[in-house]
C-alpha cells in the first residue's frame, strides 16, 4: 500500500460538500476496470474494492451557495466550501495521463483538499499505480479504496441486561444519563423509529444511498444506537448505558444480507460520514469497525480529535483504524483474555439490544464493547464536558476491576464508578443498593 500524505493534517473549515449518486438499486458488480457509468462503478465499489484508487490534490477554498453535511443528494448546513478551478483540472489530468476513470469526487473542507475514487484500467496493477501517483508532486494523497467490517457477531427485557448489571449501569445513572450529549453513529442505518429510540435521534445522514426504507430496516446500526441510548418508556423493553444522549445516524456502511448483522463500508462512505459527524458537532464518533490503516480517514479522525471529539473504537490484533490510532479510546471485550496494556474492557457478549422493526434481540463482539465505552464516556462528559480523551482513558481504566469466572478473568469499566470519581461523596455501594 503506497500514498503520499503532504501536511493534510494542517487544515480545517468546515465539512463535506458533494454529491453522491444513489446506487442501492443498481447492478451488483460490472467487469473489473470496464468502462461504465459513474453509477455503475460506484455500485462495483461495494462487492468489489480491488479496482479502485482514491486521488486527492491541494483545494484552495471557493465560495458557493453548497451546503455541506447532508444526505448525498441535498447537504445543509456547511460552509459553502465548493472546488476549485485548479483542483478540478488536476484530477481531470492525472486521470489522463494515468488512463483512470472517476467515479465519484467530493471536496473535503476539513483538509482542504478535493479528493476522487478512481477505477484503475484493465491491465494495470494497483500497487504499481499507487506507487506512480507516490512520486507525482501534484497528488497530496493517493491510497486504496479500502474495505471496513463491521464488529458485531449474532449469538419485559430489563431484567436481562446482564452487561449492564456487569458495568453497573443502574447505579450509574443516579449520577448521570448523557443527557445532551451527541454521539455520532457511523455504521449502518438504524430503526429510528423504535420505540425505545423515541426523542434519542437528532440527525440522519445516508451516505451510502437514498433507500429510506433499508435506512429503517438495519440491524447492526440499530443494534449499536439501543446499546448506546435506548430509553425504555414505563420499564419496558431496554436502557441503554447513555439513555439521554443525542444521537447521529451516519450511515456510511450497507448490510451484506437482509436479517444478518454483518455489514461493509470503505474509505470514500467513512470519510464522508467524519466530515459529516464534525459539522454536526459531535462530541463522541463511536465507530464499531475495523479495517486497515488509512491516511485519510486518520487525517479527518486527527482533525476531529483536535476539536475535542472522542473517538471510540474496537482494538485489533494488527495495525489498524480507527482502534489503532493515538488517542482512539480502543476497546476489547471483556470476555477476552491477554489484552494488551491500556486497551478498555466492556462486555460483548450476549448482550440485549435493539432490532429493527420495534424488536428486540442478542448481540455479540466488540463493537457491542465499543458502543458500552461511548455511553460511558457520554455519562461521564454529561457531568464535566471539559474532559478530554486522555483524561477519560484515565477515567475509565482506573474505574476498571476484574472478576474470576469459569472461563477465566473478566475484566470491565465500572460505570459507576468512572462517574463517582466526578461527583463528591457519590458512593456506587449504597447507589447499587437503591437499584435493587
Amino acid at each position: 500500500m503506497s500514498w503520499r500524505y503532504r501536511q493534510v493534517q494542517r487544515w480545517y473549515c468546515s465539512a463535506l460538500a458533494a454529491a453522491l449518486l444513489a446506487f442501492a438499486a443498481l447492478p451488483a458488480l460490472v467487469p473489473a476496470a470496464a468502462a461504465g457509468s459513474s453509477a455503475e462503478l460506484l455500485a462495483a465499489t461495494r462487492s468489489d474494492d480491488s479496482r479502485f484508487i482514491v486521488v486527492a490534490v491541494a483545494n484552495e477554498p471557493v465560495t458557493t451557495l453548497l451546503r455541506s453535511g447532508g444526505t448525498p443528494r441535498t447537504y445543509g448546513g456547511g460552509s459553502g466550501y465548493a472546488v476549485s478551478d485548479a483542483a478540478r483540472r488536476g484530477l481531470k489530468a492525472l486521470a489522463r495521463q494515468y488512463r483512470l476513470q472517476q467515479v465519484s469526487a467530493w471536496p473535503i473542507a476539513l483538509l482542504r483538499m478535493h479528493c476522487a475514487v478512481f477505477a484503475i484500467p484493465e491491465g494495470a496493477t494497483r500497487e504499481q499505480l499507487l506507487a506512480q501517483l507516490q512520486a507525482d508532486p501534484r497528488v497530496w494523497l493517493v491510497e486504496p479504496l479500502n474495505t471496513y467490517e463491521l464488529q458485531t457477531a449474532e449469538d419485559a427485557n430489563v431484567g436481562l441486561q446482564a452487561g449492564n448489571e456487569r458495568m453497573s449501569i443502574s447505579a450509574a445513572h443516579r449520577l448521570s444519563t448523557g443527557r445532551g450529549i451527541r454521539i455520532a453513529v457511523i455504521d449502518t442505518g438504524l430503526d429510528s423509529s423504535h420505540p425505545d429510540l423515541r426523542g434519542r435521534i437528532e440527525a440522519q445522514r445516508n451516505f451510502v444511498d437514498n433507500d429510506q426504507q433499508q435506512f429503517q430496516r438495519d440491524r447492526h446500526g440499530t443494534a449499536i444506537a439501543g446499546v448506546l441510548a435506548a430509553n425504555a418508556g414505563g420499564g419496558k423493553g431496554v436502557v441503554g448505558v447513555a439513555p439521554e444522549a443525542q444521537l447521529l445516524a451516519l450511515k456510511a456502511c450497507w448490510q451484506l444480507q437482509q436479517g444478518r448483522d454483518e455489514a461493509r463500508c470503505n474509505s470514500f462512505t467513512l470519510a464522508q460520514a467524519l466530515a459529516s459527524a464534525v459539522d454536526l458537532r459531535a462530541q463522541i464518533i463511536n465507530l464499531s469497525l475495523t479495517g486497515p490503516p488509512d491516511p485519510l480517514l486518520a487525517a479527518l479522525a486527527q482533525q476531529a480529535m483536535r476539536k475535542g471529539i472522542v473517538i471510540v473504537g474496537p482494538a485489533a490484533a494488527t495495525p489498524s483504524f480507527p482502534g489503532g490510532m493515538a488517542q482512539v479510546l480502543s476497546v476489547a471485550r471483556s470476555e477476552d483474555h491477554d489484552v494488551a496494556s491500556g486497551l478498555l474492557q466492556a462486555p460483548g457478549r450476549d448482550v440485549l439490544t435493539l432490532a429493527p422493526g420495534g424488536q428486540y434481540g442478542f448481540s455479540s463482539g466488540s463493537s457491542i464493547s465499543t458502543a458500552e465505552i461511548s455511553g460511558v464516556a457520554a455519562l461521564l462528559l454529561a457531568r464535566d464536558a471539559r474532559l478530554d480523551a486522555a483524561r477519560l482513558q484515565r477515567l475509565l481504566q482506573d474505574a476498571s476491576d476484574s472478576r474470576d469466572t469459569s472461563s477465566g478473568p473478566n475484566r470491565s469499566v465500572n460505570a459507576c464508578q468512572a462517574v463517582a470519581s466526578l461527583v463528591a461523596g457519590a458512593d456506587c455501594a449504597a447507589l447499587t443498593a437503591r437499584t435493587h
